[in-house]
């Protein structure tokens, strides 16, 4: 029982590396993916500023055309005054042509804030852009390199699983099933080493005479707390 037992950690061990392969091959993809929506995210800001960009060119044009609009009207307006002899008339002209004065006036000012927005969305604009190239040649690296990652990990993965086959074959089926359902119920640890009279894996301690028992290595012990299967130092540093 005790060589059967160093096997069993053995398997235990190959299969936190099989896991860790298999996490390591899953984790791979999502990292592109975080990156990808992480470029995605920078391409619509981008694509909004350019938008907005747009947008401010084209009030501008607006107004300035009004005020192209507005001017003709003034001159046109002035014109008349010197046709008109009627003091009441006279008045409510000059009133129309000081409020489109004043309109244009805010036109004007209207554009100036056009300006001052376009030329900081211009430069804002030019340093996502320049961020954004950054970042897609980063991704195009991630790309690579996690390739290049996955590959070399799948290859050891091969081995690793390989040698674990060979390994099973040296372990009686009864022990090998007991272990594969635990595996499957304790999320994927069946064997929890005792040290101090402690359970590794649940943390509860083992009482006085099982742990004496769990030293002689004569028989499978299971953990009273978590039912896994518990197993002395000396395995460990077999295995």
């Amino acid at each position: 029982m005790k060589e059967q037992i160093n096997l069993l950690v053995k398997l235990q061990q190959k299969d936190r590396v099989l896991d860790r392969f298999r996490r390591q091959i899953r984790e791979g993809p999502e990292r592109l993916q975080d990156l990808e929506k992480e470029l995605e995210g920078v391409e619509e800001d981008v694509e909004a500023d350019k938008r907005r960009i747009q947008e401010l060119k084209k009030t501008q044009r607006d107004y300035e055309a009004e005020i192209e609009d507005g001017l003709a009207h003034i001159r046109k307006s002035r014109g008349r005054l010197m046709g008109i002899k009627n003091n009441k008339e006279y008045l409510a002209l000059l009133r129309e042509i000081e409020e489109a004065e004043k309109g244009n006036a805010d036109k004007e000012d209207r554009i100036l804030s056009c300006l001052e927005e376009l030329e900081k969305l211009n430069k804002e604009l030019e340093a996502k852009e320049k961020g954004l190239s950054a970042m897609r040649d980063r991704l195009e690296s991630e790309k690579t390199a996690i390739a290049k990652e996955i590959a070399r990990v799948q290859e050891e993965l091969s081995d690793t699983e390989k040698s674990r086959e060979k390994l099973v074959e040296t372990i009686t089926p009864e022990l090998l099933s007991k272990y594969e359902q635990i595996k499957a119920r304790s999320g994927g640890i069946a064997m929890a080493l005792v040290n101090n009279a402690t359970c590794s894996e649940c943390h509860l301690g083992i009482p006085p005479q099982m742990y004496n028992e769990l030293q002689r290595q004569d028989s499978l012990k299971f953990c009273p707390n978590c039912q896994r299967i518990i197993y002395w130092k000396e395995a460990e540093t077999s295995a």
